[in-house]
């Protein structure tokens, strides 16, 4: 049986191979639930995460903790980042950490919920504090019509090859993360987004807002989402500026592949 464990840094980068100087495969942010696949003398872990993909994470980036991996009484961070604090107080003390959007922590029992103050306990069993308005005590699942309004909030973050968190994102990671703000796991590389099976390809004269745009030459290498009236959101390349921006579809030096629209009569 697997052993199930929690990431415990804001953001762990997880390898192709256990050396830190090979490619960064994807990222697993705080409080991901990951399967524990090997573990080498040397303090690698091989890991296979939610989305299926494997690689390795330095063992200083896990631990195993039940009550996190029981996913009860944790929170998300809706802002782009949130600083926790080991006292109820921004001034005396700096952040013991910054974690990123959608990262969670678990909220102590018997407390004020309307104050501005959140006593909380980490993924490592340690209390801290974080202020209410990081946190989102009433997650819900977006709509489709939600997302593009959504998404704009990310513009300005910076490209990450294999960034998978609001420190950094890739075209994939993006895309794979609005996806599961509306209930969704899809494939983390583009490659293998575009043959998800809960997509309809669409055609190229009938693009509508919310499809998801496929680029490349020979293969699928990036991927964005479409604006409506010839522009596309994505993490990129836009003017010698590596960041989620906004890109006109007719101009830009990405090369357009072909498009896909979510089904969404199956949720």
């Amino acid at each position: 049986m697997q052993q199930t464990l929690i990431i415990k840094f804001p953001v762990a980068s997880v390898y192709i191979n256990p050396k830190a100087n090979t490619e960064v495969n994807t990222q697993a942010i705080y409080s991901s639930c990951v399967h524990l696949l090997e573990a080498r003398t040397d303090g690698w872990c091989k890991i296979k995460m939610i989305d299926q993909e494997e690689g390795w994470v330095k063992r200083i980036h896990l631990t195993q903790n039940p009550k996190y991996q029981r996913q009860f009484h944790l929170y998300p961070v809706k802002n782009l980042f949130a600083h926790i604090y080991r006292v109820a107080e921004t001034t005396p003390f700096p952040p013991l950490m910054t974690l990123p959007f959608g990262a969670k922590v678990k909220l102590c029992e018997m407390q004020d919920l309307t104050a501005r103050w959140l006593h909380v306990e980490l993924a490592n069993s340690k209390k801290a504090w974080v202020q209410r308005g990081d946190l989102d005590l009433h997650p819900l699942i977006k709509q489709p019509d939600q997302i593009i309004p959504f998404a704009m909030q990310f513009i300005g973050i910076p490209y990450t090859w294999g960034g998978s968190s609001s420190f950094g994102y890739d075209c994939s990671g993006f895309i794979q993360m609005l996806f599961r703000e509306m209930g969704y796991t899809i494939p983390r590389n583009a490659r293998d987004q575009v043959n998800w099976n809960h997509f309809l390809m669409v055609d190229d004269k009938n693009l509508q807002e919310r499809d998801i745009l496929f680029f490349g030459e020979k293969k699928v290498t990036h991927v964005g989402l479409y604006l409506g009236r010839g522009q596309f959101l994505h993490a990129g390349v836009r003017d010698a500026a590596p960041i989620i921006g906004i890109s006109n579809l007719a101009a830009t030096s990405y090369t357009y592949i072909t498009a896909r629209r979510l089904i969404t009569n199956e949720v």
